[in-house]
């Protein structure tokens, strides 16, 4: 019985729509963190309940292996979870008048284990932690608008009931979050049967699955319910460090699947006297509303097309009346199923209730009907390519080909580039743009102050009407932003940007075109090396005086670099002097240095101090932050070689604290498991008392 429940719990749960979607489209380590929630729920209870050792150690172990799957996010939320069933288990006990001395260890002991499982990420995480003060989601944290971006909506909420209400993603969609390529959708048998656990099982692990499940729904909602969600983005430690929103519905993702089981358990153990005459009456009253309520969803929408259709147009996201059109049907024949399997769910219902099926009968039938229910949404979702369409989408072309001819070393500018951003570095092409969730500071500054890539083609445009209809066109020379050309030129030539990737072509004095083909490559004429002396280095006091240096017409990155510190000795002219590159590697770096003055050689590399390490002739040499987001080291006269070597104290700290904690939590589930064969299956192994 109890695994035949866990059953229909584990495929609702590994059929959701959202965990499909984490495969489907690369999420591999969310998917990988989600997956552990189950079981550090069940083994914080068992904690909570009963003090054991092997629960103790198997909770430590389960919490630093899901923080080593590297999604923060995610853990934080699983975090949040055993928190809030802790402080719902104390209200429980003490209701209960459980000994306080025994709440109180039992709280210790679960705190121990989180603590320990913490400390075992280390290997990790204390990189991360020092990683993330220089990065975006360091200092006060997101900016509010950028993290609540993707927040949930009350409308998008009746995507619970019909997948497709605001679209189902991609071009269809027209909801309020930014975009989405898949609806957050439940399967409505699950939520048929997990509202119904609500009603016939009212124990302690529902209510507290129910109250998870509107909490999380709620904070999903972000700033579209913002008194709610600001509250936590002001207080909570460390929640402003995360966007999205809506990523907290896995919780109740979590919580629906686990409710829906509950729920068919209760019903295998009802036989037709043991239902009450109320009892039936509230289900009868939930059968109603519920069905009401996808009744209500599926007439309008049946009734109220050209409603749906101006709410579609006015989102302003679906243009094309076609799509919009498309986005209506896909609605409409969701509403259609959502009837459909609400009718088989109550079908399945009444002939339980009343004796007219086996229990185990009935719950395969359950079983069989979320799966065909689940996967009729997932399979729009998952899109299997043969290993040749994988190939071709990666196939070397023409562009690839040309730059793989250049055997410098040198980065890329791709510019309104319909690939992916981080097409190029599978063909281990340098680029100075690409997509992170958590990008260094100071380059994410440079960035927004330059616009890449967007804006260094849109300086080159403007808007004009022709023929009625808003277009874009050239610019002349004349009126292009001389500022904006001269930072984007100066930046461009200090990141060794000696290419510009773009489907369009311009005009432009600096730039030459080189290659025409699937896309128009421009040579930046101007491109500086991977490593270069200047003749003068001026210490500047903020970024916005670097950013206005790079806009003058006075500095040139060649001649001349800007530091923060106080020079230990003046530059001189670098006419003389020469930077070989002899190694590059993600985490090693050699030139050989030629100087016939002392001068500043500047490192076409992003500055981060945190591990990386300089050496001058085996002597360790300060790095200098250069230009803001470029590195230096201030060079004697001489022949010498610089040496740059990323080698971070934390993260091998961090590796021998994860190594030791992780060999004594397994040394403790095995003699933990070895006492309990030995003893008889009731006794405790060992309290932790």
């Amino acid at each position: 019985k109890i695994r035949t429940i866990a059953l229909f719990a584990a495929l609702t749960l590994a059929f959701q729509p959202a965990i499909i979607a984490f495969s489907a489209f690369g999420h591999n380590t969310k998917l990988s963190t989600v997956l552990l929630i189950p079981l550090i729920f069940l083994l914080a209870e068992e904690v909570l309940e009963r003090r054991r050792m092997l629960h103790f150690a198997l909770l430590a172990l389960a919490v630093g292996l899901q923080m080593l799957k590297a999604h923060t996010q995610m853990s934080y939320y699983t975090f949040m979870f055993t928190g809030l069933f802790a402080i719902y288990w104390v209200i429980d006990s003490m209701r209960k008048k459980r000994p306080v001395s025994g709440i109180f260890k039992s709280l210790g002991v679960l705190a121990a284990a989180l603590l320990i499982g913490i400390a075992m990420s280390s290997w990790l995480y204390l990189s991360v932690q020092e990683y993330a003060h220089y990065s975006i989601r360091g200092g006060g944290g997101l900016d509010y608008n950028y993290a609540s971006s993707w927040s949930f909506s009350p409308l998008e909420t009746l995507t619970f009931f019909v997948p497709s209400f605001v679209g189902f993603g991609g071009q269809t969609y027209w909801g309020h979050m930014p975009f989405t390529s898949f609806p957050m959708y439940m399967g409505i048998i699950p939520l048929f049967f997990a509202g119904l656990a609500l009603v016939i099982r009212r124990d302690r692990t529902v209510w507290f699955l129910g109250l998870t499940a509107v909490l999380a729904l709620l904070i999903s909602y972000g700033k579209e319910f913002s008194l709610f969600y600001d509250l936590l983005f002001r207080y909570l430690p460390y929640f402003n460090k995360f966007r999205v929103p809506s990523m907290i519905l896995i919780l109740v993702q979590f919580s629906v699947a686990v409710l829906a089981a509950l729920s068919l358990h209760s019903l295998w153990q009802m036989s037709g006297q043991s239902i009450s005459a109320e009892m039936r009456k509230r289900i009868k009253l939930y059968v109603y509303i519920f069905s009401g309520i996808a009744g209500l969803i599926f007439l309008y929408l049946l009734a109220a097309k050209s409603s749906v259709i101006g709410h579609i147009a006015a989102s302003g996201k679906v243009a094309d009346p076609r799509v919009q059109e498309q986005s209506y049907r896909m609605a409409m024949n969701d509403a259609v199923l959502m009837i459909i399997f609400t009718a088989i769910s109550i079908v399945l219902l009444l002939a339980r209730l009343n004796q007219k099926i086996k229990a185990s009968s009935f719950v395969y039938a359950v079983i069989a009907v979320t799966v065909l229910n689940l996967w009729l949404t997932d399979f729009k979702i998952i899109d299997p390519k043969p290993k040749t369409s994988r190939e071709n989408f990666f196939r070397a072309d023409d562009v690839v080909k040309f730059l793989k001819s250049d055997k410098t070393q040198y980065r890329i500018l791709p510019v309104f580039d319909n690939r992916p951003a981080n097409w190029y570095a599978y063909h281990f092409i340098q680029s100075a743009t690409g997509y992170h969730a958590a990008k260094l500071k100071i380059y994410q500054e440079m960035l927004e102050e330059t616009g890449f890539p967007r804006n260094f083609l849109l300086k080159y445009l403007k808007p004009v009407t022709q023929n009625g209809r808003r277009t874009m066109a050239f610019r002349a020379p004349a009126e292009i932003d001389a500022k904006q050309r001269r930072l984007h030129q100066n930046v461009l030539r200090m990141l060794n940007v000696k290419y510009i990737i773009t489907p369009y072509a311009f005009s432009d004095s600096g730039y030459k075109p080189v290659f025409r083909g699937s896309k128009n490559i421009f040579q930046n004429l101007a491109v500086l090396p991977r490593a270069f002396f200047v003749d003068e280095v001026k210490k500047v006091s903020s970024k916005e005086a670097v950013f206005a240096s790079l806009q003058s017409v006075d500095f040139d990155p060649a001649r001349q670099a800007m530091i923060y510190k106080d020079p230990p000795f003046r530059a001189s002219a670098a006419s003389g002097n020469r930077a070989t590159l002899t190694t590059w590697g993600n985490r090693h770096l050699k030139f050989d240095l030629a100087a016939q003055n002392a001068g500043f050689l500047v490192i076409s590399e992003i500055f981060y101090p945190a591990g990386w390490h300089a050496e001058l002739d085996g002597k360790e040499v300060e790095i200098y932050q250069t230009n803001h987001i470029l590195r230096g080291v201030f060079v004697p006269a001489g022949r010498h070689v610089l040496t740059l070597t990323f080698h971070p104290k934390r993260f091998y700290i961090g590796f021998w604290i994860t190594a030791v904690l992780f060999v004594v939590c397994l040394a403790m589930v095995v003699v933990a498991y070895r006492k309990q064969k030995k003893s008889d299956p009731g006794r405790e192994i060992k309290n932790l008392n």
